[in-house]
């Protein structure tokens, strides 16, 4: 019984298409298209559809006629391949011709209900690629017919175009029952190499104009080294007038000098040698200090960016420069 059923789907999908485009056919049927055809016919009655197809595909290349690519996508639907049987049946519905009779009628309701059932389970790809670039869908070639779509299966499509060396990609969802555009273009050529710049040397900036130093610190180092060159002298001539008033007070003792240290004229001599010594350093420090600020106000005329440095100890005063 299920045999039966097969044989009278069979009948439907081929015998009434024969049988209705026998004026669309350009020549007249050949002994190797009718094998072909009958060949078919068997292998949709054995339920070999996929078998079925290539063999009208093998009629297509033969002639193409409505009644091949309506058999191609009617059985690409049964198989289960919907963007072939998008592909094909909007094929069967651009050559067939207008319905005639009620059988005809019949016939074409239902290939568009097949095209409208696989469009609902396929998607499709408007790509829009420079003119002349070879385009793929996930590998396989895919040709371009204006902007008209391609059917494909739902889920993400990687669509490539090359021309010329350059290659352009992108990757898209396509859902199911919907169409989604991609546009792809070429990176534009890099610009003319340029020969090798020249570097002008700029010329060296002038070398930085040294500030000019400070006219009322120069005078007041002049004037302290000169005020302790001045302290130093006189604190030295007073030693020197101590030593002589020691020299007075060991004469006034006699001629043991200060024996007994107690006599009157030996503690003056004591006093005047202590004074003497205190008198003696201080002066000499005083000069030195002169020296010392003397050489850094020089040294700050000549060097601004030097640096002295005056220090005071409870020895003494202590000059250190720093230049």
């Amino acid at each position: 019984m299920h045999r039966n059923i097969r044989r009278a789907v069979a009948s439907a999908l081929c015998v009434a298409l024969l049988s209705t485009s026998a004026g669309a056919v350009a020549k007249p049927p050949s002994g190797a298209r009718d094998r072909l055809v009958a060949q078919a016919h068997t292998a949709v009655d054995e339920g070999r559809l996929a078998d079925a197809r290539d063999l009208w595909m093998a009629v297509w290349k033969l002639e193409r006629s409505q009644v091949a690519a309506c058999n191609i996508g009617a059985l690409s639907f049964r198989i289960g391949e919907m963007p072939a049987a998008v592909r094909w049946l909007s094929l069967c519905k651009e050559i067939m011709r207008a319905p005639r009779t009620p059988v005809e009628r019949e016939l074409y309701e239902s290939r568009m209900v097949d095209l409208a059932r696989a469009r609902q389970l396929a998607g499709e790809l408007r790509v829009l690629a420079p003119a002349g670039a070879a385009v793929t869908i996930d590998g396989a070639p895919a040709e371009i017919e204006g902007d008209k779509p391609i059917p494909v299966e739902p889920g993400r499509r990687v669509v490539r175009a090359s021309l010329d060396g350059k290659t352009a990609s992108a990757e898209v969802d396509v859902p199911r029952g919907e169409t989604r555009e991609v546009r792809l273009t070429f990176p534009p050529p890099p610009p003319p190499s340029e020969g090798p710049r020249v570097t002008r040397s700029s010329p060296a900036p002038p070398p930085p104009v040294q500030p000019r130093p400070d006219a009322a610190l120069v005078t007041g180092g002049l004037g302290l080294s000169a005020t302790f060159a001045a302290i130093g002298g006189v604190l030295l001539v007073g030693a020197e007038k101590r030593e002589e008033a020691v020299l007075a007070a060991a004469r006034a003792a006699g001629p043991n000098g200060c024996f007994r240290v107690r006599w009157p004229m030996c503690q003056q001599a004591v006093a005047a040698h202590g004074e003497m010594r205190t008198f003696r350093q201080l002066g000499v420090t005083g000069l030195i200090t002169g020296g010392a600020v003397l050489a850094a106000t020089l040294g700050y005329t000549f060097y601004p960016r030097g640096q002295a440095d005056v220090r005071v100890s409870s020895d003494g005063i202590t000059v250190t420069g720093v230049f």
